[in-house]
């Protein structure tokens, strides 16, 4: 007579290491979506994920960071200028991708973040500093080149942190105050006008 062997349920364990961040930041970015940044806390996502609070908070030192890391690991595909392309067209590409993100559920994100920040001290500091300041510095690298090549006019620092609020303010402007989509299409125009003032 056979003997049957005894089966043993699978269980859920703790995720293993190399999956944990993943699945944190999807996590996160859903409760995000769903909850906004102050609908959720860190002890959610263990409860959701089964990650230990200590092994997040290795990792991300609060919420505040966990929510900006999220979103610039979501949205960094739509952020790098476009590589062996002429100034004007990769800084062109690379808005079209960003309104891209702003227009769709991301954008809803991004602004929801934004806007807590301005009452919340340590949000505002995690946006500035792993968010907007990152993406600045990476900007005025790229216009840095545009100068060096000589694909645009000499600008000092100040000028082109200008150039920058100029350029990219259209867009923040219009996903804040929503009186208008972020659309690309509808600032393309203005855009190469004002590209061309910069070409030598």
């Amino acid at each position: 007579m056979a003997v049957k062997k005894k089966v043993t349920p699978k269980t859920a364990g703790r995720p293993r290491s190399e999956d944990l961040e993943p699945l944190v930041l999807k996590t996160t970015y859903e409760m995000l979506a769903k909850k906004g940044y102050h609908g959720f806390s860190i002890d959610d996502i263990v409860l959701e994920t089964g990650v230990a609070k200590t092994t997040i908070y290795r990792r991300w030192p609060n919420k505040a960071n966990l929510a900006m890391s999220t979103v610039t690991h979501m949205i960094s595909p739509y952020l790098e200028f476009p590589k062996d392309v002429p100034f004007k067209k990769a800084l062109l590409d690379q808005m079209e991708a960003l309104s891209t993100v702003f227009s769709g559920k991301f954008g809803r994100v991004i602004s929801t973040l934004i806007g807590a920040g301005q009452q919340d001290l340590e949000l505002s500091e995690s946006i500035l500093e792993n968010y907007l300041l990152p993406r600045r510095k990476a900007a005025k690298l790229f216009f840095q080149h545009a100068i060096e090549s000589k694909q645009i006019q000499p600008l000092s620092d100040s000028e082109i942190d200008v150039c920058m609020d100029v350029l990219y303010g259209t867009l923040y402007f219009r996903l804040l105050l929503k009186h208008e989509k972020p659309q690309f299409q509808d600032l393309r125009t203005w855009l190469e006008r004002f590209l061309k003032t910069l070409e030598k």
